[in-house]
């Protein structure tokens, strides 16, 4: 009531491809609700279908022609209107039995889709939050994973990130969230993956101070279980009051007398029961105060913190970086893998294939070039990281040595 225009009640999703012109989105599942559309009124074997609209408003006239149903009535188009097939392609519909004309075979047809053939749901653009949750919702999700304070004002809710993990990922998909916060969407793979038997992998990403006490920490509780503490809440009773009982002392004092009758039949039951009365739908909720171990739902994690930057401001190796992380950085650079467990002492990095590789950061020298020669009798190659060289191109050759400049080559690479 605080809004100045209007009250916003809705927010945006935005959806981003590759491609737009071959993405499509998974269909969604049928639901029970929609497949009770679909009856078998003429006993197909094709089982259940329903039927739709023959007729479209964009006139053609070769789509204009009589109809002449079983029962031996003629039936022309709705005027400014005209059938949405021709009259050949009418007839092959008629023969494969996929026009309905009513049990007596005297109505104006109708086309039949059979649920065998329509597949799943095409999402719609508007998503209700009694489908994909709401911000109210995924507060309470995160204050029974944390007793202690937390600080997001909005998260986003789990049942809407499963919502678009259906729309969007396969069963082996990487999902990718650069900006985590409070680890909704890794809580949502989780979640998913433990509902269809999925496989899904994450990574997350943050750079806030709460990563690993918050964002980490939420995953580990729900992939290992966490102590709740709150409430739950179960609907006991819930009737619409129309104007007219509104109206009606008799009515309403009826109503009265069923609630606390029911009331006084439940309280041993809960802590507490309130009722509320909001847009003429009068319901009773009972509220039991729960201390309980959430068991967890499986899988693991690993959690990593990013060292101090290889360069500095200036576009220099950082100061700040010990031999070994420079070691890593490097090894990485050259063989395209990681080092492995373990540190290493300079100048010594690592070896690959027979080749060896080595850090000099001030200058490679000719007694330097003896002393790897010395150690290394039969070998691929010497690969050196270093500012400056004083051996010749030609010493270098004669003894397979690579020389990489630092820190163009490292850069470069």
């Amino acid at each position: 009531n605080d809004a100045k225009w209007f009250s916003d009640n809705h927010d945006h999703i935005l959806v981003y491809t590759k491609n737009k012109n071959i993405w499509r989105p998974y269909l969604l599942e049928r639901t029970d609700e929609q497949n009770s559309r679909y009856k078998n009124f003429d006993n197909d074997i094709r089982g259940n279908w329903t039927s739709s609209d023959m007729t479209v408003k964009t006139y053609n006239k070769d789509y204009d022609y009589p109809i002449e149903t079983p029962s031996g009535r003629i039936i022309n188009p709705t005027k400014g209107r005209c059938w949405k097939t021709s009259k050949e392609n009418f007839q092959a519909l008629i023969d494969d039995n996929r026009v309905w004309f009513g049990k007596e075979g005297m109505n104006v047809p109708r086309l039949k889709s059979f649920i065998s053939e329509v597949g799943g749901i095409t999402p719609l653009t508007i998503w209700k939050h009694v489908d994909v949750g709401h911000n109210q919702e995924s507060m309470q999700e995160l204050k029974k994973i944390f007793k202690e304070e937390i600080p997001f004002n909005t998260p986003k809710p789990v049942r809407l990130i499963k919502y678009i993990l259906k729309l969007s990922t396969k069963d082996n998909d990487i999902i990718l969230d650069s900006f985590a916060g409070s680890g909704t969407i890794a809580h949502a793979v989780i979640e998913q993956n433990r509902a269809d038997g999925g496989n899904r992998k994450f990574i997350l990403i943050e750079t806030l101070d709460y990563a690993k006490e918050i964002t980490a920490e939420r995953v580990k509780r729900v992939q290992q279980g966490y102590n709740f503490k709150g409430k739950d809440k179960t609907t006991l009773y819930e009737k619409k009051i129309t104007t007219t009982q509104l109206l009606k002392a008799k009515s309403m004092e009826k109503i009265a007398t069923e609630v606390e009758k029911l009331i006084e039949k439940e309280k041993a039951n809960y802590t507490k029961i309130e009722k509320t009365f909001k847009e003429n739908v009068l319901k009773v909720v009972g509220i039991k105060e729960i201390e309980s171990f959430k068991e967890g739902l499986g899988g693991g994690f690993k959690y990593c913190e990013l060292g101090e930057e290889i360069f500095d401001e200036t576009g220099e190796l950082n100061t700040k970086l010990r031999f070994d992380d420079i070691a890593k950085h490097i090894y990485f650079v050259e063989f395209k893998q990681p080092r492995g467990k373990g540190s290493s002492e300079a100048p010594y990095v690592g070896s690959y294939k027979n080749e060896h590789l080595y850090f000099y950061e001030k200058q490679f020298k000719v007694a330097q070039l003896k002393e790897l020669v010395k150690a290394h009798e039969k070998y691929k190659q010497i690969i050196v990281y270093t500012r400056r060289c004083s051996i010749s191109g030609d010493e270098l050759k004669k003894y397979k040595i690579v020389i990489r400049y630092i820190p163009y080559d490292i850069k470069d690479n």
